[in-house]
């Protein structure tokens, strides 16, 4: 039998071989420096004339180099061709070469800077403002005028389908997880803190695409798996030398700020510092939350920060990045909230509640990514990172609950809390390629540990005006440690099938055990300590899941046929894979019992990609997901943070069965310089996690013998189908050249139908939301920069059990920002936003103006100094108003803000690039 299927395999490796065999060009580009050029266009023309001439030469592809530099070109014939790479800045490099039945490696192409050339090259660039290559959209960063005080965010904020608002990062209407440099991770995965510590002046390109795990990069498979990913492509002339900005203020009422950043570039090595000190509410660096703890808006905050970004290339094999943050953040936050219960009948039952939780927080974060390649055929990711946080809050709150206008409860709680969380991982990847094109075996392990612990002293005096015999009052210390910890192993085979297909096979282990303890003592006025066990409210659990995934995938890419060019790009895969999983619950106290589950689902996908044209993309993805719930889920303990407002876990949960559908198009017209992308992402949940309420209509006893008072609240969470929603965007880009200005459109629109449990009623809530924005930024000069700017939202609320709760929010959001540098250098910055709302409760439908100045003087002969005048909040409205919609209720929100102070700022940058 064995020497059989010998002779099969051999029979049919001689007939793939009698086939002919179409052969590759691949190569990389460096500069004189020896650093990888990101981004460069690669051209390859069939030479189909015997002399000198070129009359009948045919252009066959074009491509850009990934982030290290490398190219590639697929299924080419026996021939000549000439291939030419160029980038901006660079003279462009042309070579003949000829193919006889051979694939050609060129090993390395060194673009030369051309001072002679950039000229022309900028006029060009002036109307090639964006370009759609395959699924990467790139935009030229010089056509976009910016002042010179401006930082990668300021920029980007002009370009189609590019936003920055507050914290959040989106390109396309999708969030941006990373911002690479040159194709290499920046400040790891805080897209907020690469933009605002990045100078604008330094960037060329800018380019946006949704990046492939690293598994898929290396082995061509895509399963529509990515993350919405920048890439920010510098000059050529700022690759090499320091630049840094150092500034400090200080005002009126002791407020204050400073901070700054260095920059040292020279070649691979690229070294970032960055550090800011302020009571103004700036911070330059996203937020994470380990502990739980609060984690609303920050209202008036001090901040301590320091960060640095490392990477360079170590030998010839060894590339490495890493990034190290902390921040300190001190927060003083009173929030008003009320929330509107929807509830079978009309009750009018609605909870208000005044919060004050000043708390301080220390995080650091540090990740580092380090690829070795061994040789041609193997190579070793290694990506580890640790975050660690501490939190000390003190939450003093007073919350009434009241129905049709009458009181039903009141409680005055205060919860002093201590906790300290860190999450532990790391992931190591090995890759082997084979000498056979397109197989190939890659085996990735990762393994973490997220843990946080803390102590919390709680005490309220809980009102009952129906029944003054239940009021109480509570003393009580919590002490929480929570432990999660996950093993995991993918192993990825690739097989080539002819020229165009490629099979997949993969085999994936998951393991995630954890555990959380909670104990609860009760004070003692015997011994004066929190010595009384209380077994309601303790709870000690487990969980342990494992899950086996196992399966394949075919995928299939058809290139342009050489001889005929009208022939399209596209490219398919379809795969299925069966997990099986087993969850393991087990809980010890306060009584002891076990629950052993498995499940098994089946799990397709597909993607589909069509390159229309140059200049037109079309994706397709769909996958199904499944995942298990979180041990905060499955704990059967009653959280009594706010004794009015009760919640609990369910062990008794399914893990829920996801399918979901992502449509995407990309064009760019280059004659017209405009862009428009376009997306539609549904997806339909079986078994959703999602919460069953109850809102005691009269005294009710739950688990354990525990009152929940009438008009109090519990949620629990449970499994419901019929979860289903479907979001689009769209965003259109043009210049204006008869008033020198940018023109950016973006239209958003979501469905979403979520059931839930309500006094075991069945409530399906229906929202609609709408959006539309317009912005025109001009492009005048440095010196005249300004951006006019409306956004419009609408979200209409609907539910079946109470439709007299049924309501519209409207929300409108005018800005114009004006920067001007005039006469002798004399600065003048300003802007003006206006914030109305409709739709929210009695006192919460408020407008406001928040008006903004500097003014300011150009030092030094090379304006290298700034000194300027800064007045916040002019007119001293500034607010923060928020509208929430939950499955359970309505909620507005407001909450304290900082508002107007003066400032003096001096401001000195160093600009100090070598040349080549």
């Amino acid at each position: 039998m064995r020497l059989v299927c010998l002779l099969i395999l051999l029979f049919y490796s001689l007939k793939i071989n009698a086939q002919g065999r179409h052969c590759s060009i691949e190569g990389k580009v460096k500069d004189r420096t020896n650093k990888e050029v990101t981004g460069a266009s690669v051209s390859l023309t069939l030479s189909l004339s015997e002399g000198e001439g070129t009359a009948r030469d045919k252009p066959i592809s074009g491509t850009t180099t990934d982030s290290g530099g490398n190219f590639i070109f697929k299924s080419l014939k026996e021939g000549k061709y000439i291939i030419s790479a160029n980038f901006t800045g660079f003279e462009t490099y042309t070579d003949t070469l000829v193919i006889k039945n051979n694939s050609l490696n060129l090993g390395t192409i060194v673009l030369h800077e051309s001072a002679n050339m950039l000229n022309e090259v900028k006029i060009i660039e002036k109307i090639l403002a964006v370009v759609q290559k395959d699924d990467t959209t790139e935009y030229n960063a010089g056509a976009y005028k910016v002042n010179p005080d401006a930082d990668a965010a300021d920029l980007i904020k002009k370009m189609p389908a590019l936003e920055v608002n507050g914290k959040e990062v989106k390109a396309q209407g999708e969030a941006v997880v990373k911002v690479l440099v040159d194709g290499k991770p920046f400040f790891g995965t805080d897209p907020y803190a690469s933009l605002l510590n990045l100078p604008a002046e330094i960037i060329d390109k800018v380019q946006v695409y949704n990046e492939k795990s690293e598994q898929e990069q290396f082995t061509g498979f895509s399963e529509g798996n990515t993350t919405k990913t920048i890439n920010i492509i510098t000059k050529a002339d700022k690759r090499n030398g320091a630049f840094a900005k150092v500034y400090a203020g200080y005002g009126d009422d002791n407020t204050y700020t400073s901070g700054g950043n260095l920059n040292v570039f020279n070649g691979d090595r690229r070294i970032t510092f960055t550090a800011q000190s302020n009571n103004v509410n700036v911070q330059n660096f996203g937020d994470q939350n380990l502990t739980g703890a609060p984690s609303g808006s920050v209202n008036v905050a001090k901040t301590n920060a320091i960060g640095i970004n490392y990477s360079d290339k170590w030998g010839k094999k060894i590339d490495i990045s890493g990034s190290y943050f902390f921040n300190e953040s001190n927060n003083q936050s009173l929030t008003e909230t009320r929330k509107t219960f929807v509830l079978p009948l009309d009750s009018g039952q609605v909870y208000n509640d005044t919060n004050k939780a000043p708390n301080t927080n220390y995080n650091h974060r540090f990740n580092l990514r380090m690829n070795y390649t061994i040789d041609s055929m193997n190579s070793v990711l290694f990506q580890p990172q640790l975050s660690l946080q501490q939190n000390n809050s003190n939450s003093m709150e007073h919350g009434i609950t009241e129905q049709s206008g009458a009181l039903l409860n009141e409680t005055f709680n205060n919860n002093t809390s201590d906790k300290l969380g860190y999450n532990l991982s790391g992931s190591l990847l090995y890759r082997h390629r084979f000498y056979k094109k397109g197989r190939t075996f890659s085996l990735n392990m990762s393994a973490g540990n997220n843990h946080n612990e803390g102590t919390t002293y709680h005490t309220a005096q809980n009102t009952y005006y129906y029944d003054t015999a239940l009021n109480n009052t509570l003393n009580q210390q919590n002490i929480q440690a929570q432990n999660s910890r996950s093993l995991a192993a993918n192993a990825t085979y690739t097989e080539p099938v002819k020229k165009s297909g490629l099979l997949q096979f993969q085999y994936n282990l998951n393991y995630l055990p954890a555990n959380s303890d909670k104990n609860v003592y009760d004070y003692s006025n015997t011994d004066n300590r929190y010595s009384i066990p209380d077994s309601l409210l303790s709870n000690t659990f487990g969980s342990r899941n494992t899950a086996h995934k196992a399966g394949g995938s075919y995928q299939f890419a058809r290139g342009p046929v050489k001889e005929d060019s009208s022939r399209k790009q596209y490219s398919f895969s379809i795969g299925v894979y069966y997990q099986l999983t087993q969850l393991y619950d087990e809980q010890t106290l306060p009584y002891s019992f076990s629950l052993n589950r498995n499940f098994g689902n089946i799990l397709p996908t597909a993607t589909f990609q069509y390159k229309i044209s140059k200049t037109k993309n079309l994706q397709f993805t769909y996958n199904t997901s499944t995942h298990a719930p979180s041990v905060n889920q499955l704990q059967n303990v009653i959280n009594n943070t706010n004794p009015l407002q009760l919640s609990t876990g369910n062990p008794d949960l399914k893990q829920p069965y996801q399918h979901s559908i992502t449509i995407r198009y990309n064009t760019t017209n280059i004659n017209l310089a405009t862009a428009f992308s376009a997306s539609i992402t549904g997806a339909i949940t079986q078994n959703n996690i999602t919460n069953q309420s109850i809102i005691a209509q009269n005294d009710t006893i739950i688990q354990q013998n525990i009152l929940l008072a009438k008009g109090s609240l519990l949620t629990m969470p449970v499994n419901i189908n019929g979860d289903r929603r479907l979001n689009m965007y769209m965003a259109y880009g043009l210049p204006l050249k008869f008033i020198k200005s940018h023109l950016n459109l973006n239209m958003n629109a979501g469905i979403s139908d979520v059931p839930t449990i309500i006094n075991n009623e069945m409530n399906f809530q229906n929202n609609k939301t709408g959006g539309l924005g317009i912005s025109l930024s001009s492009n005048i000069n440095e010196n005249i920069d300004f951006t006019i700017s409306s956004n419009t939202s609408i979200v209409s609320n609907n539910n079946s059990l109470n439709a007299t709760l049924n309501n519209t929010y409207y929300n409108q959001n005018d800005k114009a920002v004006l920067n001007l540098i005039f006469w002798k250098g004399f600065v003048l910055n300003t802007d003006i936003s206006f914030q109305h709302n409709s739709g929210l409760s009695q006192g919460y439908n408020q407008d406001y103006v928040l008006w903004n100045m500097g003014f300011g003087k150009k030092l030094f002969k090379k304006r290298q100094g700034d000194l300027r005048f800064v007045i916040y909040d002019i007119l001293e409205q500034n607010k923060n108003i928020q509208y929430t919609i939950t499955d359970l209720y309505i909620q507005d929100m407001r909450s304290n803000v900082l508002t107007r102070y003066y400032m003096l700022v001096f401001t000195y940058k160093i600009r100090n690039f070598k040349k080549e």
